[in-house]
């Protein structure tokens, strides 16, 4: 009698979480004794939890590129830059730009003139960035000039010569010169076999617009073995000395408090959440808090996969970075899986909320499906066709990602499901899900 498929996959399985559980044995004991080593002076020394350093080139990068007029049958064409990622942080992230020349107001309608009267390279950033990020790339930047910030970038194909930043939302378009003998280079970005480029459409939203694809997008399904490191290597670092730390436990949820700090670990959820009182919190620009925020999430991340910088929240100064597989955003739910944030004042971080299951092995099945996935364009009709105009109004982004999914059959395996995502007032939201919620209103149930 033949063995099975299913029970060749659960044997793949099992093999595959020994092993996990084998490299977790490795990081445990390396990590030991994190935020327990003496320094010469017999002061705790915090070290990095994370086994994994990311790069802040490839966190604060552009995740889409447009070529507008370049191909004169498809007039607008995008492809996420992903694939380039490491030339994006190698070579064009290091290009030497001069300084800032000249900062004007342009409007959207005028900026997206431009962009359709000429050939243009289009670099386009989830969340605004702070130009002081690419500080080391300039010969000259005054902390006023580091601190304006921008979500587009642009070169023009046949003068590369100066580059071009612009903030959607407060319509400030900056002109920059680049040193002498050097040009940005973006050779890699028109050259097609480099990129799957696909043409695309402008669709306007409630506040500003967004490129969507006139093609469907095949997304192969993930699965991955996940781990997660013992408490006890977080609260060490948090609290050197356990001395003075009140321990109070509540089912799942387990509280570590200090006279200071407070370290809040959720097993059901399988999130951390630091909490720190500082007095005299001084003053942090843009820049910096981009920059250290970044540092936290590199100090504690071990996602095997990359992660982007997703949202800012001005109002509370919040910088959150979101996990990502092979250039695709990850969502779960609530983001307890998925999200980091960090809030911190010039004298430390005051708020950390981290995911503490991380992606470890990949699971690679012959014959994997994929997702055919609809055209973008097709998505937004669904949505000003089902939703009311009330609600349409409310959608700010679309994007496709995947759906961290529990395995029924293994705890330490995650399933990742393609899927298009709506950011629908301040929150991503499944499109099966969205439609479910408001779509009745349009058809009168």
């Amino acid at each position: 009698m033949g063995v099975s498929q299913d029970k060749i996959r659960n044997v793949t399985l099992t093999i595959l979480v020994l092993l996990s559980f084998l490299l977790s044995f490795n990081l445990w004991t390396a990590g030991r004794n994190i935020g327990e080593e003496p320094n010469p002076n017999n002061q705790p020394v915090r070290s990095n939890i994370s086994n994994v350093n990311h790069s802040e080139s490839i966190a604060f990068r552009p995740t889409l590129v447009a070529l507008h007029g370049i191909d004169p049958e498809q007039p607008l064409m995008v492809a996420s830059t992903y694939p380039l990622r490491n030339l994006l942080e190698t070579r064009f992230s290091t290009t030497n730009l001069q300084q800032l020349e000249r900062a004007e107001i342009l409007e959207e309608n005028e900026y997206l003139n431009m962009l359709q009267s000429d050939q243009w390279v289009e670099f386009i950033f989830r969340e605004e960035v702070p130009i002081g990020v690419f500080d080391q790339k300039f010969e000259e930047l005054s902390q006023e000039n580091a601190d304006y910030f921008f979500d587009r970038m642009l070169v023009h194909v046949d003068n590369q010569d100066l580059v071009y930043f612009y903030h959607a939302e407060s319509r400030a378009f900056y002109t920059i010169s680049v040193s002498e003998d050097v040009s940005v280079s973006i050779d890699p970005f028109l050259n097609r076999d480099n990129l799957v480029y696909r043409s695309a459409a402008i669709m306007p939203l409630a506040e500003g617009y967004v490129y969507l694809s006139h093609e469907s997008m095949a997304v192969p399904y993930r699965s991955y073995v996940i781990d997660r490191l013992p408490n006890s290597l977080y609260t060490s670092n948090f609290f050197p000395d356990t001395s003075l730390v009140d321990v109070r436990s509540n089912g799942p949820v387990t509280r570590y408090i200090d006279l200071t700090k407070e370290v809040t670990i959720n097993d059901r959820y399988h999130t951390l959440v630091f909490l720190r009182q500082i007095q005299d919190q001084g003053t942090l620009n843009p820049t910096n808090r981009f920059l250290r925020s970044f540092e936290q999430v590199n100090r504690f991340e071990n996602w095997a996969g990359t992660f982007f910088l997703s949202d800012y929240d001005r109002e509370s100064q919040m910088v959150s970075f979101r996990r990502e597989i092979q250039g695709l955003p990850v969502f779960s739910t609530a983001d307890h899986e998925t999200v980091t944030e960090v809030n911190l004042v010039e004298t430390g971080v005051t708020h950390l909320k981290l995911p503490l299951r991380f992606i470890n092995t990949p699971i690679t099945m012959e014959g994997s499906p994929t997702e055919e996935l609809l055209p973008g364009v097709e998505v937004y009709n669904q949505l000003s066709s089902q939703l009311a105009p009330a609600d349409f109004e409310n959608i700010e982004d679309l994007t496709v990602g995947y759906t961290w999914e529990e395995s029924d059959e293994e705890s330490q395996v995650i399933y990742f499901v393609p899927a298009w995502y709506v950011q629908y007032d301040g929150n991503w939201i499944a499109l099966d899900d969205i439609l479910e919620l408001h779509g009745e209103v349009a058809y009168g149930f």
